[in-house]
């Protein structure tokens, strides 16, 4: 029996799944062309799909008889068609919060790095916008003053334009309340003058008995001196008339999804002054065009959508993954388990206890 992955695993897991699954473990770069270069009896074989990021659709699975669970190994299983994985009656495990606390740091440090910023400046430098092509004359400087101020008065000083904002003062906004929203508030907690929560989701007790204030997002966007994205809508939740609504000279952060905000009208508001400044790391288009309008904004700090690249990330998707794929041959009932699609559960534990010679 195989199983087929192109996801980061670790070994203790791998062994655990062939010890415990019978299952022989096949590393492969794509599932799509591996399964295209199998015979028939081979395809028959393949039990499992561990994957992250590879799309699976109901061609794929068409070709996979015997499948009989895909473990994809992401917060949220958005490349794979639950629908058609579900009419074959293949259940859908992912790993919910694997990341969040890998995501919850790096929006701490984009929102240092927009408020300060770091990531600007040192861009200013490595490119000798801020550079001289001789020594400075230090004309006007004390002796032994250290300030980086240019000889020619005209020029930009970096104390001037990159003056910033404290955390102590800020106030943050947190839209989105699952795993991640949590990891960032609480990075934010004791930081900041104030953490709001808004999530229509989340009972405004749940919020308030985390430490946080709740607040709907409406009577959030004009206090927010800081807002974070942390939603996982397939929708805009930060559109042109919500950038309107923002406190002038605040700040955007959004690690969450390119769907949830107006990029258009983001880079238009930047442009006008009314944000002071946004930290993106995930675009519409991946990776981002040399043409698009964000680039051309110099009050933006972009990064390639690596907020969740982490070494503990590996180490947590396989945790939650291991158990996951226990709990559901356990036959002891799917709840609590991350399974996309746990209407399965009746229907696929009759088969699982039909098939003989497998180890449940």
């Amino acid at each position: 029996m195989l199983a087929l992955v192109n996801a980061t695993i670790t070994p203790a897991a791998a062994r655990a799944l062939a010890r415990e699954r019978s299952w022989q473990l096949s590393r492969v770069e794509l599932i799509s062309k591996a399964v295209e270069s199998m015979s028939p009896d081979q395809r028959k074989s393949v039990r499992a799909l561990i994957i992250e990021a590879e799309p699976v659709g109901d061609a794929l699975l068409a070709q996979l008889s015997s499948l009989e669970l895909i473990a994809c190994l992401r917060s949220d299983p958005v490349n794979v068609d639950v629908a058609a994985a579900t009419k074959r009656g293949i259940p859908v495990v992912h790993t919910p919060g694997r990341n969040a606390e890998a995501v919850a740091d790096f929006t701490l440090g984009l929102c240092l790095a927009a408020a300060r910023s770091i990531a600007i400046a040192h861009h200013e430098i490595v490119s000798d916008r801020l550079t001289t092509a001789e020594p400075s004359l230090r004309v006007h400087t004390a002796p032994g003053d250290a300030i980086w101020r240019p000889d020619d008065p005209a020029d930009p000083i970096p104390y001037v334009i990159f003056r910033g904002r404290e955390l102590s003062g800020l106030t943050v906004g947190v839209v989105g309340f699952g795993a991640v929203g949590q990891a960032v508030a609480r990075r934010f907690a004791g930081l900041v003058r104030a953490v709001h929560v808004a999530d229509p989701a989340i009972s405004a007790e749940t919020i308030s008995g985390c430490g946080f204030i709740p607040t709907p997002l409406t009577e959030l966007l004009p206090i927010a001196d800081v807002l974070t994205i942390h939603a996982r809508s397939a929708t805009v939740v930060i559109g042109r008339d919500e950038l309107r609504h923002m406190k002038v000279g605040s700040i955007l952060i959004n690690t969450a999804r390119a769907t949830v905000l107006d990029y258009d009208a983001l880079a238009e508001s930047l442009e006008s002054g009314h944000l002071r400044a946004a930290a993106l790391d995930v675009f519409p288009l991946e990776p981002i065009p040399a043409a698009s309008p964000l680039l051309r904004q110099k009050n933006l700090t972009l990064t390639p959508h690596i907020a969740g690249a982490t070494v503990e990330v590996g180490d947590r998707q396989s945790e939650i993954m291991l158990a996951a794929v226990r709990g559901l041959y356990s036959n002891d009932g799917w709840s609590g388990l991350p399974v996309r699609n746990p209407q399965l559960y009746e229907r696929w534990t009759a088969e699982q206890r039909a098939k003989p010679g497998e180890p449940r």
